[in-house]
């Protein structure tokens, strides 16, 4: 049973709304709820709509525990699925979802839970802006049984300062975003990839313009809410490894990590190249000085202006011809050229032709080999 006094919850309170201003202390702000709860741990979480989470803060949750979830059990969480849609303030807990013997059963109970020695919670949903889902859960291991009347009670009574807290964090980020940026980032905004700085924990501090325009395509990669989302689970779960490697990795040998990646577009097109790199070393501008990560994106079906200048100039190839020379260089197929350049096939093989012809070539792997020979400007 809860039996927080009243200076423990005013300090609870206090410490929720420090980490409104800092979202560094999230961690205490959250330690400090689960004991006025009554709980081994708590989360703070945000989903989208399809019940993919965006992003999490907790206490008394295993580090890199987040890799696990989001490959095996993000899509069964019963929890996830029953606050999404819930009005703010609603509160879940267990019994509401199933009794011991389903929980027994299920997986997530039974091989995510257990072996962190956490089986009952108490979660509230919160208010957010758009089609995400957050909430605020206190975590309970199985020998602390279920919430009983006054630990709800408790839970009613702090969830709205954690909803207004957590509320102010995410209008800091938006801030911060519209801050004045430094010569770094205009420099990144005349790149034809995508690029984004990122915090360790994947919070979105900078997207250049070509980032942003791949996010309005809405072709497989999203920005909402300072938060980079891909749509295949595969490409989401090997991002999030990639940010826990360079959280693990800080201070050790970055070389092993998973960064490097392609993220299939729903709508059929050729797949993006998504390279996710720590940063390392002093920097001095307001927004790269607090980013630990940088990601790049390559769309195989955007044309570098530079590239086709280098070719034009080399090989003497006319504008169209340096478009499918690029495109072929980044793995792009004639077909995949041609329907989205919305051209005929035969229109793309003359094209080849000539460009075969012009670079002295007759296989393929020549070709690209051919074209790889030459230096290409940053695009």
């Amino acid at each position: 049973m809860a039996t927080a006094g009243a200076d423990e919850v005013f300090a609870a309170i206090e410490s929720i709304y420090s980490a409104g201003l800092d979202e560094t202390r999230w961690p205490n702000a959250l330690c400090a709820l689960a004991r006025c709860v009554g709980g081994a741990g708590a989360t703070l979480a945000t989903y989208a709509s399809d019940m993919a989470l965006i992003e999490a803060q907790s206490f008394g949750i295993p580090s890199g525990i987040e890799i696990k979830y989001l490959a095996h059990f993000q899509k069964i969480n019963p929890r996830a699925s029953h606050l999404i849609g819930l009005e703010p303030g609603s509160l879940i807990w267990d019994y509401l979802l199933m009794d011991e013997r389903a929980m027994d059963r299920h997986p997530f109970y039974a091989e995510f839970l257990a072996p962190m020695e956490l089986r009952y919670v108490v979660a509230a949903a919160l208010p957010i802006e758009g089609p995400q889902y957050s909430s605020v859960s206190v975590q309970r291991a199985g020998k602390q049984g279920h919430v009983d009347a006054s630990e709800t009670a408790m839970m009613h009574r702090l969830w709205p300062h954690v909803g207004r807290a957590y509320d102010m964090t995410r209008r800091l980020r938006l801030s911060s975003l519209d801050a004045v940026r430094r010569p770094f980032e205009q420099a990144l905004d005349r790149l034809v990839d995508g690029v984004g700085l990122l915090r360790a924990d994947g919070t979105l501090l900078y997207a250049n313009e070509a980032l942003q325009a791949l996010g309005r395509l809405n072709d497989g990669i999203r920005l909402k809410q300072n938060v980079i989302t891909f749509s295949p689970a595969e490409a989401q779960a090997r991002f999030a490894a990639a940010l826990a490697s360079t959280r693990d990795l800080r201070d050790k040998n970055l070389s092993s990590m998973p960064a490097d990646f392609t993220v299939a577009r729903p709508s059929g097109g050729p797949s993006y190249l998504v390279s996710v790199r720590p940063l390392a070393g002093e920097r001095h501008g307001a927004v790269e000085a607090s980013a630990d990560v940088i990601v790049f994106v390559r769309d195989p079906l955007m044309e570098n202006e530079g590239a086709s200048r280098v070719f034009r100039e080399a090989f003497g190839l006319t504008r169209a011809e340096a478009g499918l020379a690029q495109a072929l260089q980044s793995g792009v197929s004639m077909s995949e050229y041609a329907r989205s350049r919305s051209v005929s096939i035969t229109t793309v093989y003359t094209h080849m032709r000539s460009i075969k012809e012009k670079t002295g070539c007759r296989r393929m792997a020549e070709l690209i080999r051919r074209l790889n020979s030459v230096h290409v400007p940053l695009r």
